[in-house]
C-alpha cells in the first residue's frame, strides 16, 4: 500500500509539474551564497557548524542507547511498559479494520490543535517526554588510548616477558 501511494504522489507531482501549476522553482533547490567575509570569520562559522553537528550526533548516540536501555531489558519496567504498549497497538491491529484506524489516527492528527483537545494533547505530550527523559541511556565505558608502543604486539610475548621478570627474581 505504501510502494502504490508513493508510486500515485509521484505521478501526480510529475503531471502538475508538466502542466506547470507547481510553479517554476518547485523542485530546485536554493543555496544563498555567504557574504564577502574574512578568514576568521569563516573559521568562527566553521567552528560553529562543527559544535552544532558534535550536539546533534551525541543526541543521537544517547537516543540509541535508551533504545539499546529499552530493548535489551536494562531497566526491566520501562521495557515491560513498552512491551505492553506494542503487544496493545498489535491487537488493536489485529481486530479493528485497518481503514477504522487510520480514520482514527487522520481524525486524531487534525484535531490536536483546537481548543477542547489543545491541553491534553499537551499534558500527554509532556508526560512522554518525562517517560523518555527517565530512561537512562546505557552505561558506556570509556577505554583510555594506547599507543602502538604500550601495547605487546601479541599476547605470547607479554607472557614470556612476565617468565623472564619472574625467573630473575
Amino acid at each position: 500500500m505504501a510502494l502504490l501511494v508513493l508510486a500515485t504522489g509521484m505521478l501526480m507531482l510529475k503531471g502538475l509539474k508538466e502542466q506547470g501549476r507547481l510553479g517554476r522553482s518547485f523542485g530546485k533547490v536554493t543555496i544563498h551564497d555567504q557574504p564577502p567575509s574574512n578568514t576568521i570569520q569563516k573559521i568562527i562559522a566553521v567552528k560553529d557548524a562543527m559544535r552544532d553537528v558534535e550536539n546533534y550526533l551525541q543526541n543521537l548516540n544517547v537516543t540509541l542507547l535508551k533504545f539499546r536501555t529499552i530493548l535489551l531489558a536494562g531497566q526491566p519496567q520501562i521495557t515491560t511498559e513498552v512491551a505492553l504498549v506494542l503487544f496493545t497497538s498489535a491487537t488493536i491491529l489485529l481486530i479493528v479494520p485497518f481503514k477504522y484506524v487510520l480514520a482514527f489516527l487522520l481524525f486524531d492528527l487534525f484535531t490536536r490543535e483546537l481548543e477542547f483537545r489543545r491541553e491534553t494533547v499537551r499534558r500527554f505530550l509532556s508526560f512522554l517526554k518525562e517517560r523518555w527523559d527517565t530512561v537512562p541511556a546505557a552505561p558506556v565505558m570509556v577505554l583510555p588510548f594506547e599507543g602502538e608502543e604500550s601495547r605487546p604486539v601479541n599476547q605470547s610475548q607479554a607472557d614470556k616477558k612476565a617468565i623472564r621478570k619472574k625467573t630473575e627474581q
